[in-house]
């Protein structure tokens, strides 16, 4: 299998907007509102800081309180400053809350409709395709990388309202003292000059502990699938140092990572601050007269400095989750160039099921079915046994439409199979699995498995038609018992008898069946036994199977052998 693609590189500026834009998509209208109210925000908050600078002043020198640009001002006492002041704060409030809500929602919308379309996407792509990706993909993508989608879109809107409060206040340091001002966004803009190499390798650093944490993920997925083998084979040991090398590296990437990304705002900040500090002691040796509203712009100043920062840091984290935006979108994009055709023709019931000369390869070239022809009639059992490998689970996949031929016809009556509705063929057709798998919730929820229409007496229906009635009514609650992972257990023979039942929900007329007995207790499989008998002449079944007990009531029986499908006697495999 091959695992998803790795993103090469960290995103430069214009690929993260890019990538964030994408993201938020029909959002958009939501962003500009965004950037408008942080604006307003910001002008209101430079009025209070210019405010409390103002008021520091009077009281520092026992006069009024001079508010408005230098030459064009007016006084007032300090307590209507005051006044003046707690009102502005009153307007902060209340642009908060709405500025709060619109940037929580913008993130929280965007991942919304992000793992909706991954989910989307997976569930709809063909199993060939899926079969090719490593384990975990959907987990990965729909988890971590969906997360990380999220924080980036979150810190870009964070970026852009931060910009507009930026622009805010710097046009009130322009409008105090312009001479200043301008000295400032010059040091800002020659600390960024001299910082962009350190920044520059940061963005190509951060690349590593990207593709360090996806080899970690990848490695513990595996780990927990095998993890009865590594205890019976009694490799913990290893497996445990090798996961520990690899986190280490990992942990080592990050380390550096994080190092630069708290380091450079650091050194941007302090280094402008020195800067301005430069041009204030130059100014005030030259006696020009530049100082007027010196106190304000120092606290316009701080504060804008801080909006330098905290942009930073924010575009800082957005380039770090960029390449996963990248990676998802090449991941899902891929699955949904990918997708399982739907089919455009309602089929209600089926006479004949054919084979004519079908090819199945998992890759070019290496043919698992080869020349495939058979045909299997209306009320008809089926037996299908080869050995291990030889493609029988490959041909159940392609009686279920869920896998397509690579070359030949698979026709239901005169239908292409692969032109049937999917719905249709599902509604008709039915699967019970080698090893069955339950969900979380009652026995009901678990017979109907996500499927509408089907009131409770349908479901008990079935559950008789498997011989598994019975053993649920002794169950705590019954039919309403919770089951599946972190919930009560069953046995594994009740586990496949829930597995017919759900297959009998819809009373299908094609049930394909995969070593229903292979692993269960005599009493389970003489229960299975029996629901085969009493399916056989109205239900057309494809059994794939080993035991004698189970090939002796069918009617036919095929052997698949590499690749090659052959009709051999029953007598032969009941013996």
């Amino acid at each position: 299998m091959t695992a998803a693609k790795r993103p090469a590189r960290v995103a430069a500026a214009p690929e993260v907007i890019r990538n964030g834009l994408m993201v938020i998509g029909p959002d958009r209208p939501r962003l500009i509102a965004s950037a408008l109210l942080a604006l307003l925000v910001g002008i209101v908050e430079t009025g209070i800081l210019y405010i409390i600078a103002a008021i520091a002043i009077a009281m520092s020198g026992g006069g009024a309180v001079r508010l408005g640009p230098a030459g064009m001002g007016f006084e007032v006492s300090i307590a209507t400053a005051c006044h003046i002041g707690l009102a502005v704060v009153v307007v902060l409030l209340a642009l908060s809350f709405p500025l709060a809500k619109l940037l929580a929602s913008l993130s929280s919308r965007a991942m919304v409709r992000l793992r909706g379309r991954m989910l989307r996407a997976y569930l709809s792509a063909s199993l060939h395709y899926r079969d090719t990706h490593r384990e975990g993909l959907l987990q990965q993508l729909i988890g971590e990388y969906a997360m990380r989608a999220e924080n980036s879109v979150q810190q870009l809107a964070l970026a852009l309202v931060t910009i507009c409060m930026f622009a805010a206040v710097l046009a009130g340091a322009i409008i105090s003292s312009p001479v200043i001002a301008l000295g400032m966004v010059g040091g800002l803009a020659l600390c960024g000059a001299l910082l962009f190499p350190i920044i520059r390798r940061m963005r190509q650093d951060a690349t590593k502990p990207i593709l360090t944490n996806r080899e970690v993920v990848g490695r513990v997925a595996q780990a927990t699938r095998t993890s009865q083998e590594i205890s019976a084979f009694h490799v913990a040991r290893p497996v445990i140092d090798m996961l520990a090398r690899d986190i280490a590296i990992a942990a080592e990437a990050m380390r550096k990572l994080r190092f630069e990304g708290r380091l450079v705002p650091s050194l941007f900040q302090y280094g402008a601050i020195g800067i301005v500090l430069l041009l204030v002691l130059v100014l005030s040796g030259s006696g020009t007269g530049h100082l007027e509203g010196l106190a304000p712009l120092a606290l316009l100043l701080v504060r804008a400095l801080t909006y330098v920062r905290q942009l930073q840091r924010a575009m800082h984290v957005a380039r770090e989750m960029a390449p996963y935006i990248t990676s998802i979108e090449e991941e899902v994009s891929a699955l949904e160039e990918n997708a399982w055709p739907e089919g455009d023709r309602e089929i209600a019931d089926f006479r004949e099921l054919r084979f004519d000369h079908v090819d199945y390869a998992y890759k070019p070239g290496e043919r698992v079915l080869k020349d495939v022809s058979f045909a299997i009639r209306q009320g008809e059992m089926v037996g299908i046994v080869g050995p291990s490998g030889s493609g029988k689970s490959t041909l159940s996949g392609l009686i279920l439409r869920l896998r397509s031929a690579a070359s030949g016809t698979i026709a239901v009556d005169d239908v292409p199979l692969e032109r049937a509705t999917a719905e249709s063929w599902a509604r008709l057709s039915a699967f019970v699995p080698q090893d069955s798998h339950l969900i979380y919730g009652t026995v009901y929820q678990n017979i109907r498995f996500f499927r509408d229409g089907y009131d409770d007496e349908t479901v008990i229906a079935a559950a008789k038609g498997a011989h598994l009635h019975d053993e649920i009514m002794r169950l705590p609650e019954g039919y309403d018992t919770l089951i599946g992972p972190g919930a009560r257990g069953l046995s594994g023979g009740q586990r496949q008898r829930l597995a017919i039942a759900r297959a009998l929900l819809a009373r299908p007329k094609l049930i394909v069946m995969d070593e229903p007995t292979s692993a269960l207790d005599r009493n389970s499989e003489l229960m299975v036994g029996q629901t085969l008998e009493e399916l056989k002449g109205h239900t057309t079944i494809v059994l794939i199977a080993h035991r004698p007990a189970t090939l002796g009531i069918c009617d036919r029986i095929f052997r698949v052998e590499h690749g090659v499908l052959t009709e051999t006697p029953v007598s032969q495999h009941v013996a």
